[in-house]
């Protein structure tokens, strides 16, 4: 009897030398090497892992530039269809190739906001924020985002996150491979004296939303 693990070997090499055959080994490689690139950053967030996954990305422009120009003019569509500024409050709307957002050290002030860039990373913990008003909206998209979210319990939350590629994880949630999505609101919303919309979409991303 042959072994599971052979099978698996077997149909890895079948998608490889089918894909690579359609769009190129190059593609495939550089594919292959930004998703390694990403499982090991989520593990030791190491230096080396960030190289990997920005020049991955980089092969993957440069090989495929039609393909990602119509990718981010896609992803620029929704950006701008979702990121409505609302009717009241602050609102901050900002596009980076490259963002590294940390909010995770001192006091800050929360209002609603929303992000498009290529390649991101962003931590907020909102336990030491000051709320601008009573119903924040939060818009983060992109490419490729590594996110950690920390909300305050009290919170009346309504999330909608999907990846094309990674991993979503909120409360006991945890899901990761490939299409997935998940859409979850606060039973008692409406009730809350703060509330938080939190709209994030990825292509390639590690969402982690948690409460303390």
């Amino acid at each position: 009897m042959r072994k599971p693990s052979n099978a698996i070997l077997f149909i890895a090499a079948g998608l490889y030398l089918a894909l690579g055959a359609m769009a190129g080994y190059t593609t495939v490689n550089a594919v292959v090497l930004l998703l390694l690139g990403i499982e090991r950053y989520r593990s030791d967030r190491s230096r080396i892992s960030i190289i990997v996954i920005v020049i991955s990305t980089l092969v993957l422009i440069i090989t495929q530039f039609a393909l990602f120009a119509v990718v981010v003019l896609v992803s620029l569509g929704i950006y701008y269809f979702r990121g409505r500024p609302p009717t009241v409050g602050t609102y901050e709307s900002k596009h980076r190739l490259l963002l590294n957002m940390r909010l995770d050290e001192q006091s800050w002030l929360l209002h609603s906001m929303s992000y498009w860039h290529a390649i991101g990373e962003i931590r907020m913990d909102m336990s030491l924020a000051v709320p601008e008003d009573k119903e924040t909206t939060i818009v983060l998209q992109g490419l490729v985002g590594d996110l950690d979210l920390i909300i305050p319990d009290d919170y009346g939350i309504q999330v909608e996150a999907s990846v094309l590629i990674g991993q979503v994880s909120f409360k006991q949630i945890k899901e990761g491979g490939m299409f997935h999505r998940l859409s979850w609101r606060s039973p008692n919303y409406d009730e809350c004296e703060q509330r938080l919309k939190l709209q994030l979409f990825y292509l390639v991303g590690d969402i982690k939303i948690r409460t303390v």
